[in-house]
């Protein structure tokens, strides 16, 4: 995983880890030394990237407890990395901005739309059928250019791997969407799917497993609009920015504090914020992802509300009477800033590649004398050229029926079985589902935390923050949708097993780091080579114990539970003896002596047993 350059200490050695795309294309390496923050690594990719916009973006990486958390700028890469085997991160779209046709640049709204492919395939983004298939015509469009009878036979549809369960229905009317969209180059079919999809009640939802008082599964997620949860084949709630007061966590429990009377007329503006209040508890599988959901909401919070990131506070929760607890604060420019930087821009578009999901499929018939060679996928390859398109003027516009948005607040998506992540042959495998262990029953205390309930199905007044359902769109479709269930299984980070192997020159190193390892060992055991014969048998035990596990977590936590207890009873001694043993006059002394009346018969005891014991030595 490293090597070293120098030798002159720790701060010399280079580190390096590996960076995956959106696209899919081949992953890169980049090195960095221990004092290397999160900043410079994420500038890095960027200019591989050519991209300016990057406020939208961030690293993704999985820790040994098969956590994720996003590479915090302002901490050092490898305190972040430490234990991560092997060091991959990935790219990926951090927060979706609320209108993603603001975005200034061709190549950002590019990224989003990977990111939102993604989002499509692993059943994150929570649609009707019916949108779903308008999604996939886009996808298609923008892959394989205008229909072709000639190119595109019957059936050309199945080797794209767009929804969570495609069939042969949906592919059938994708074919027939796809027709309707004849001349729109891949830049114009991208944008109307971002326009499409940024109207869903899931855009942007990163779906968090957590459940509430009664032990019911859901997700939760956190978008531009506040925080959203998610049950059966419906969003349930919806608590808005601006009713949401704080934010905290307590071990597992993650509690949102919201006004519920956000609407009331403001001459009762005191009486709202004392008693309006209600925090809503949701308990997450493990303490880690309990913490990694309040980080990602808080910061959420603060990117799409702020009117300046000079202005952000810092944050903290989760502190118990043995734990700190985890401190918060956001960095880089919020939302506002972002769009205001983004005018600004004055460079010319850049030039970019579009990589295809199916790089051998056939495109149009006056692409034969590119056929020959496959599209190269890396970062620096050479941009598709437009010509390779089929473009015969622009086809009539569709009637608005066949393309209008269905916004329901029972957004229904087709979630289901896993599929492995995009790759170059032309037929993706399916892959079983694995779902996420639920957490234990545990019971914990919800005097002060308001249990989240589901509202009926045909409930026409919501609660607070709870979107209305209508019960006859519930009585005709819930049996046809399945619920929403994304993909759960670490889908960008362990959706293939793409572990880079190490070259021949680095596995060389790794040899003769062993073999120096095995050699210093020996000569501590037997110093001066005086070994006789018996040396050779006594290399299993260095080897062995050079690998010996390190200390147990539980031990130190045992030696710092007795410190923290001996230091509090020598406090409380000197306490004891200031207080009632010393004449000092002072007025937080004399406070302190009328609070601790009831301990003068301990000091009476003390006394006589001091004498008794000076009285037996006389």
């Amino acid at each position: 995983m490293f090597r070293k350059r120098s030798t002159k200490g720790e701060v010399q050695t280079e580190y390096s880890c590996s960076i995956r795309f959106l696209d899919d294309s081949e992953p890169i390496q980049l090195n960095f030394k221990k004092d290397t923050l999160g900043q410079w690594l994420f500038d890095r990719v960027c200019e591989k990237l050519s991209l300016v916009e990057k406020d939208y973006f961030g690293l993704r990486y999985v820790d040994a407890e098969k956590q994720r958390h996003w590479l915090d700028p302002l901490k050092t890469v490898y305190k972040q990395l430490k234990g991560v085997n092997p060091m991959v991160l990935c790219f990926r779209v951090k927060f979706y901005p609320e209108d993603p046709m603001k975005l200034h640049e061709e190549i950002t709204r590019y990224y989003l739309y990977l990111q939102l492919r993604r989002d499509l395939h692993h059943g994150r983004l929570l649609c009707s059928p019916q949108d779903a298939v308008h999604l996939a015509s886009y996808i298609v469009q923008s892959e394989v250019g205008d229909y072709d009878p000639q190119d595109h036979p019957p059936g050309y549809i199945t080797a794209f791997k767009m929804l969570p369960k495609q069939n042969s229905k949906m592919e059938d009317q994708i074919q027939e969407l796809h027709k309707t969209l004849k001349g729109q180059v891949p830049a114009e079919a991208e944008s109307n799917f971002l326009k499409k999809a940024s109207v869903l009640d899931t855009f942007g939802v990163d779906p968090h497993q957590v459940k509430d008082q009664r032990g019911d599964q859901l997700y939760l997620g956190v978008t531009h609009q506040g925080i959203m949860t998610f049950r059966g084949s419906r969003r349930t709630q919806l608590h808005k920015w601006n009713q949401i007061r704080r934010i905290a966590y307590e071990a597992k429990m993650f509690i949102v504090h919201v006004n519920v009377a956000e609407e009331e007329d403001a001459a009762n503006a005191k009486k709202r914020k004392k008693d309006k209040q209600q925090p809503h508890g949701y308990k997450c599988l493990t303490v880690g992802a309990c913490k990694y959901l309040w980080r990602c909401a808080v910061e959420q919070q603060l990117f799409f509300t702020l009117a300046s990131s000079c202005n952000a506070p810092k944050l903290k929760s989760g502190g118990t009477l043995f734990s700190r607890g985890s401190k918060f604060r956001f960095s880089g420019r919020c939302q506002i800033e972002a769009l205001s930087a983004s005018e600004n821009i004055k460079r010319s578009e850049p030039k970019f590649p579009r990589t295809n999901s199916l790089p051998n499929f056939s495109r149009n018939k006056h692409t034969s004398e590119s056929k020959s060679s496959t599209l190269n996928t890396s970062i620096m390859s050479e941009p598709v050229p437009e010509d390779r398109r089929r473009y015969n003027g622009m086809a009539e516009e569709t009637p608005n029926q066949s393309f209008e948005i269905t916004r329901t607040e029972a957004a229904v998506d087709v979630p289901g079985n896993a599929f492995g992540a995009q790759t170059s042959s032309p037929i993706v495998q399916e892959s079983p589902v694995l779902q996420a262990p639920l957490a234990a029953e545990e019971k914990f205390d919800m005097q002060k935390v308001q249990a989240v309930s589901a509202s009926a199905p045909g409930q026409k007044t919501p609660v607070n923050g709870s979107v209305p359902v209508d019960s006859s769109f519930l009585e005709t479709s819930i049996d046809s949708m399945p619920s929403y269930q994304p993909n759960m299984t670490m889908d960008d980070e362990e959706e293939d097993e793409r572990t880079p192997k190490p070259s021949l020159d680095e596995q060389i190193k790794q040899l003769e780091e062993q073999y120096e390892k095995i050699t210093s060992d020996q000569n501590h055991i037997a110093p001066g080579g005086k070994v006789g014969g018996a040396a050779p048998k006594a290399n299993p035990a260095p080897t062995s114990s050079s690998k010996s596990p390190p200390k147990s977590m539980c031990a130190t936590c045992c030696k710092v539970l007795t410190y923290s207890i001996l230091f509090a009873v020598l406090l409380m001694v000197v306490t004891f003896v200031v207080l009632f043993y010393t004449k000092f006059d002072h007025p937080l002394l004399d406070e302190g002596r009328k609070q601790l009346q009831f301990l003068e018969p301990v000091k009476h005891y003390i006394d006589d047993s001091v004498e008794a014991i000076a009285n037996k030595f006389k």
